[in-house]
């Protein structure tokens, strides 16, 4: 007897050739979206960088040049210095390291436990739907920013803090999408075809459910990362987050902005930082959305 994989379809269609893979038409059709490439472009710069940042920084994180306080962009220092003389190129490509391990941290939390969340409210239903859903909504009655702060004020500041407050507050969008499409596809034929031959729960979620439900979670998260960036670096500009003598772009625009009429690149080259990297990874959610949407492969 043929099996069918369905976490893996073959597309038939005249438009974009028979045989094709879901995943070889969506990676196809995502790298043919200019914005999406710019994104993953910019992104991947920025991870680089930040990777090999003791090979490409001029001096260290910490060094203090006293001759050089507050300096704007020059040969030696190009992206100036701060007010006790530290290489902001140096200490921008060092704060991409916290910076964005810390919103990647957010995005793994919020989706580990509000996507588990999301497949059990909406697969078992009934009262278990009830409790988990009254729970989101909870999480939902207060902004997200106001909520990560409390977490933190009770957690304590530190950059673990702010990655779990910033996790947690993420995990309703998890969950309600992912309870929203495991309610769509748990009345689907082949979900049906799989209980009428016996298989189990665990099975059915895994193999039948799962499968269909990653899709738009991974463009939640993909969108929602940037978000994670934001909120981590919000956190510590408020001194809520990374703690010093680590920093991350948060805290380097919060040591700055006191001294940007003397300097204005204490502030927007950490700035600029947040904005590329927010900017690419929402170019590169936008792009996946449209490469996941069927109803737009004939355009």
């Amino acid at each position: 007897m043929a099996t069918i994989n369905v976490s893996e379809p073959i597309v038939e269609d005249a438009v974009i050739g028979k045989g094709t893979s879901w995943r070889a038409l969506v990676i196809r059709r995502l790298f043919a979206n200019p914005g999406a490439v710019l994104g993953m472009a910019l992104l991947a710069i920025l991870i680089i960088a930040a990777i090999i940042a003791p090979l490409i920084a001029h001096y260290g994180p910490d060094s203090v040049d006293i001759l050089a306080l507050n300096q704007n962009p020059t040969g030696t220092h190009w992206f100036g210095t701060d007010y006790l003389g530290r290489d902001m190129w140096s200490r921008v490509l060092y704060g991409g390291r916290v910076s964005l391990p810390a919103g990647f941290g957010v995005i793994v939390i919020a989706m580990g436990i509000g996507a588990p969340m999301g497949l059990i409210a909406g697969y078992v239903g009934g009262i278990v739907d009830d409790l988990l859903m009254r729970l989101v909504d909870v999480l939902l009655a207060f902004p997200a920013i106001l909520l990560a702060i409390g977490i933190v004020a009770i957690l304590g500041p530190s950059l673990r803090s702010a990655v779990i407050a910033v996790g947690v507050a993420t995990i309703p969008g998890f969950a309600r999408i992912a309870r929203g499409s495991t309610l769509h596809a748990r009345e689907q034929e082949y979900v049906e075809a799989a209980r009428a031959l016996g298989h189990g729960d665990f099975h059915i979620i895994f193999r039948h459910i799962l499968p269909n439900v990653v899709d738009p979670l991974i463009v939640l998260g993909t969108l929602s990362l940037g978000s994670a960036i934001l909120a981590t670096a919000a956190l510590s500009f408020l001194g809520l987050g990374t703690q010093l003598p680590t920093s991350d772009w948060g805290t380097l625009l919060s040591l700055g902005y006191e001294h940007m009429f003397e300097s204005w690149s204490e502030v927007t080259f950490p700035g600029l930082a947040i904005v590329v990297a927010v900017l690419g990874i929402n170019l590169i959610g936008d792009g996946l959305s449209d490469a996941l949407n069927p109803r737009l492969w004939s355009g």
